[in-house]
């Protein structure tokens, strides 16, 4: 029973381009989360704001606005493969020009928003591509499972980088961890050099502009409840993200090590998630599992910003990660699978624009809110919004178009 669990959820890997382009981005990917850790410890160091860590939140996500409709577009007109040649090579030249600065000693706070700015507009136009590059490495039957073992490669590395950018800066500070994340992108980039790409990854549709992912989605049933729900979520859930280096520091008291295995461990709940959405069948059962995962993720945040002890605060931010990955991960195969091949990637750069729009708008809620009323009331209250928006769209689930 086991075995045939795991043939299921690693469906994809039986694919040689998938499993080249999977090795690529799980390291890459640990290098990201272990940049994403650094910054954030680093501007709660050098600042002791909680509005500071919403804002470069913010600074990095804005971007994303601006550009994702038209970063989808180009992912149906361009070869997918060569957008993310170049977002890859870009990303890299920001995460070694912040280390530079760090272990030089002459970074400050305005040098982190700026390059988070620069980061999310090339996640304007990584993300669309990206997310729907695995339609180029599998067929059809397994895009369900490449969508969300792809997905699972995002959110499991929370696992590795985390953990050893909390070691890394307790040893020599967050520089080294910067650095380590810009050379990272050259396993992504070889990886992609070796794939051996057809027909399919030619650009798909010339039909349209960029507001034709908009029609799309607006015309879909169930879709504009989905990204509905996927906003409130990413909003009011995020706070926990954004406010991890306030707990760590203000709540649970165990420094920077501490911090990584706190991420570490909402990572673990992340590879279980994702795994367990890679396994589901059919969109049916997605839906099912988005249901069950908004019911996981809201209790499991809201009993976190309670606690105060670091090993039960391990536990719930296991179950945590396990629930916002499995909702994630699940709303992005669900609408892929709810849309034809020429017009993805621009609702997957709608996709983007909704994670552009809430990021900010998270980071800047739980800032703002948390510098009012301290930190766990702010993630209580996020956790209460997100239960109750899961609840009061429950019954619209039924309407999400079949692939």
């Amino acid at each position: 029973m086991l075995s045939s669990w795991l043939a299921r959820a690693f469906a994809s890997l039986r694919h040689r381009n998938y499993r080249i382009y999977f090795a690529g981005q799980l390291v890459s990917l640990t290098g990201m989360w272990m940049q994403s850790a650094a910054q954030s410890w680093l501007v709660y160091e050098l600042t002791r704001s909680k509005v500071m860590l919403g804002i470069v939140g913010a600074a990095g996500a804005l971007p994303v606005l601006f550009f994702s409709t038209y970063g989808g577009l180009l992912a149906d007109r361009v070869p997918r493969r060569r957008i993310l040649v170049v977002t890859q090579v870009a990303s890299s030249a920001l995460a070694l020009t912040l280390g530079t600065l760090a272990v030089t000693g002459l970074l400050e706070v305005w040098h982190i928003v700026t390059l988070a700015v620069l980061l999310g507009a090339v996640n304007g136009f990584d993300m669309p591509a990206r997310n729907t590059f695995v339609v180029d490495l599998v067929d059809r039957r397994d895009l369900m499972n490449a969508i969300a073992l792809n997905s699972s490669a995002f959110h499991g590395t929370r696992i590795i980088g985390p953990a050893v950018a909390g070691l890394v800066m307790a040893a020599v500070g967050p520089g080294p961890c910067f650095i380590a994340n810009g050379l990272s992108y050259t396993a992504a980039l070889l990886a992609l050099a070796a794939l051996r790409l057809d027909a399919r990854a030619a650009p798909r549709s010339r039909r349209g502009g960029a507001a034709e992912g908009f029609r799309v989605v607006a015309q879909a049933p169930g879709l504009p409840v989905l990204f509905a729900l996927t906003l409130v979520v990413g909003v009011f859930g995020w706070s926990y993200v954004v406010l991890l280096p306030a707990f760590a520091t203000d709540v649970l008291r165990v420094g920077e090590r501490g911090y990584g295995v706190l991420m570490a461990a909402s990572g673990v709940g992340s590879v279980i998630g994702s795994l367990v959405v890679a396994s589901v069948r059919d969109a049916r059962h997605g839906r099912m599992v988005l249901s069950l995962a908004v019911g996981v993720f809201s209790p499991a945040v809201f009993a976190f910003a309670s606690s105060t002890d670091f090993t039960v605060s391990l536990v719930l931010l296991g179950a945590t990660g396990m629930g916002m990955t499995a909702f994630f991960s699940t709303a992005n195969t669900l609408i892929q699978t709810a849309v034809k091949d020429d017009v993805r990637g621009r609702v997957m750069g709608i996709y983007a624009l909704t994670f552009g729009l809430m990021m900010p708008l998270g980071a800047l809620e739980a800032g703002g809110i948390a510098h009012a009323i301290g930190a766990p009331a702010t993630v209580r209250i996020g956790a209460a919004v997100c239960a109750a928006a899961g609840v009061f769209t429950y019954h619209h689930l039924r309407k999400l178009a079949a692939p």
